[in-house]
């Protein structure tokens, strides 16, 4: 079953508030809640539980989309 775009919208949001710099944390977030907002509305189902839902994906979409994989933290 293909990915609906809204979920696609909502990991590209993600992988952005994620591995952004900690300067633009509050504009990915706010950008990041506008896509969890318009997935809410169009799958029915509450921000905690799509987001559940769509947790183990999220790693999946990023090999899909040939995204790098993100920076190691220093200490790990």
């Amino acid at each position: 079953m293909p990915r609906p775009d809204y979920i696609a919208n909502l990991h590209g949001a993600k992988y952005d508030l994620r591995f952004c710099s900690g300067a633009d944390k509050a504009k990915f977030l706010s950008v990041y809640r506008t896509a969890l907002e318009e997935a809410q509305k169009k799958s029915g189902l509450s921000s905690s539980l799509l987001e559940a839902a769509v947790a183990r994906d999220f790693f999946e979409w990023m090999k899909q989309e040939r995204l790098p994989k993100p920076p190691q933290k220093e200490g790990k």
